[in-house]
């Protein structure tokens, strides 16, 4: 009985210490990005059309919420949140022509903020 306790008690121990290190190397904002450019890119003609599950109707709305909220962020601040610009160099492998380029694009009204953006104070 004390030997079962303790492998379950392990085992426990060793799924929340998984599932904590995997919730971290997960960031929701940076599939967002990536979504988008890959939305943004034509698709290949051998490529079928596939049926979207739950999960991506579930990240749909995810992104929709977070581009939302770094919208009222930048109306309010007048900036991109640090965050936010980290996450875009993380995608575009610090390089500040491709974020800047990124930003143009998907945030056309903040456009003019894209000049400030660096990668390499983040």
């Amino acid at each position: 009985m004390k030997t079962s306790m303790s492998i379950i008690v392990f085992f426990v121990t060793f799924i929340a210490v998984f599932v904590a290190s995997m919730a971290e190397t997960i960031n929701r904002e940076e599939d967002c990005i990536r979504r988008n450019i890959a939305r943004s890119q034509q698709p290949s003609l051998s490529a079928e059309p596939t049926k979207r599950s739950t999960f991506y109707f579930l990240a749909d709305q995810f992104c929709r919420k977070a581009s939302r909220v770094i919208m009222f962020y930048v109306r309010l601040n007048g900036k991109f949140p640090s965050y936010y610009v980290k996450t875009l160099c993380n995608v575009f492998g610090n390089d500040d022509k491709k974020v800047k380029e990124y930003v143009v694009e998907r945030w056309v009204e903040y456009s003019k903020l894209a000049s400030a953006l660096t990668c390499v104070s983040h």
